[in-house]
Formats: structure tokens, sequence, C-alpha cells
């Protein structure tokens, strides 16, 4: 069976790969600047 602490461990490296790989690529200039835009809601009439 695999330990609890091993599980732990490999979720919080692949997190830390993950992100480090997501900012190597914004350095690289791989990735937008903004991926998408939001709609203004300031006027719904809700």
């Amino acid at each position: 069976m695999v330990s609890f602490w091993w599980v732990l461990a490999a979720f919080i490296g692949g997190g830390c790969a993950g992100v480090l790989v997501m900012a190597l690529m914004h350095v690289a200039g791989a990735l937008p600047e903004q991926a998408a835009h939001a709609q203004n809601l300031n006027g719904m009439p809700w």
C-alpha cells in the first residue's frame, strides 16, 4: 500500500513543477498576458 506521505509528496511536487513550468513559459513569451477578457457587469440591471 502506498503511504499517505508519498502521495502528499507527489501532489506537492507536481504542483510545484506545474507552477515552475507555467512561470518559465511566461518568461519565454509563450503565454499571452491575458487569455480572456471578462464582461463588464457594472451596467447589468441586477
